[in-house]
């Protein structure tokens, strides 16, 4: 049964909501299914070929090359930020009713860990290879993507997660409202607006490189928001937490400014909705 309920989550397709997996995994099966998807979905981002993009970048027309450039520039710095602040959520999963599956939940943890730090290296490649970022390293690269990149998404990504994680490192604060931010409005509306933005974006082809890529980031993010609303599930949230969840989702959709068409931000935004009600946390409010 177990090997069913998984090949059903990778078969899935792009607008399949990602809390599905709430549904599928039972109580005592869920971090070994979330692991097992992890398990599946490894890739390598040193290999795919930017050179087709590299090539077509400067010939595509210079309002595209704005919008795609605040996109991928968003995402350089945004991954390495999400990559570097997970380490607290382990540790705050052993002080909730996860604690009997403490081992496989901090495994999660590392695997997904894992994920954005492979996520961090195609955005930097990209950066690199296509977009010509100056820069000699990685954390050069980055440093030219803030110049690029909406000012909101930098707010979201290196102020108010770093707060918000060493918060939660220190106790003040608990596993619910992290992975609230962290899984639920940061990559479920933030991260799923843009990668959706870029999918729909190059669907013509013209950087085939970078449009492989994000697709498998955004396979690989799928697993990421089901296991952090599994998290949220586990954690027993208020009530009061969800409804300041769903007001922030529409605040935090539009953190790309013009990159991202309003269709597809309203569109993330009612994803998040139906997840909660998908996990039963607040039928009234998802259904409005």
């Amino acid at each position: 049964m177990a090997e069913l309920e998984l090949d059903h989550w990778l078969r899935g397709h792009r607008d399949r909501d990602p809390g599905v997996a709430v549904a599928l995994a039972k109580r005592s099966f869920w971090p070994t299914f979330f692991a097992r998807v992890a398990g599946r979905l490894q890739w390598d981002a040193n290999a795919i070929d930017l050179r087709p993009d590299a090539e077509a970048w400067p010939e595509l027309p210079d309002e595209r090359r704005r919008c795609l450039t605040a996109l991928f520039a968003g995402f350089c710095v945004a991954e390495e930020a999400v990559s570097v602040e997970l380490d607290p959520f382990a540790s705050a999963a052993k002080e909730t009713a996860m604690v009997s599956h403490e081992s496989l939940v901090a495994w999660c943890f590392f695997l997904q860990r894992r994920d954005e730090v492979r996520h961090a290296r195609l955005f930097d490649r990209i950066a690199d290879e296509v977009l010509g970022l100056p820069g000699d390293t990685a954390e050069e690269r980055r440093a030219a993507a803030r110049e690029h990149a909406p000012p909101a998404i930098l707010e979201l990504f290196e102020e108010k997660l770093p707060a918000m994680t060493a918060d939660l490192a220190e106790g003040r604060t608990g596993l619910g409202q992290g992975v609230a931010l962290y899984h639920m409005l940061l990559e479920g509306v933030v991260f799923d607006a843009g990668q959706h933005a870029l999918l729909d974006d190059l669907d013509d082809g013209a950087m085939p490189g970078a449009r492989e890529g994000v697709q498998r980031v955004e396979r690989d993010e799928r697993w990421h928001v089901g296991f952090g609303l599994r998290c949220l599930i586990e954690s027993r949230p208020s009530r009061e937490l969800i409804e300041e969840l769903l007001v922030r989702a529409e605040e935090v959709a539009a953190a790309w400014g013009d990159a991202v068409p309003v269709a597809t931000q309203e569109r993330s935004v009612r994803m998040c909705a139906r997840r909660l009600s998908s996990a039963h946390l607040h039928h009234t409010h998802a259904a409005a």
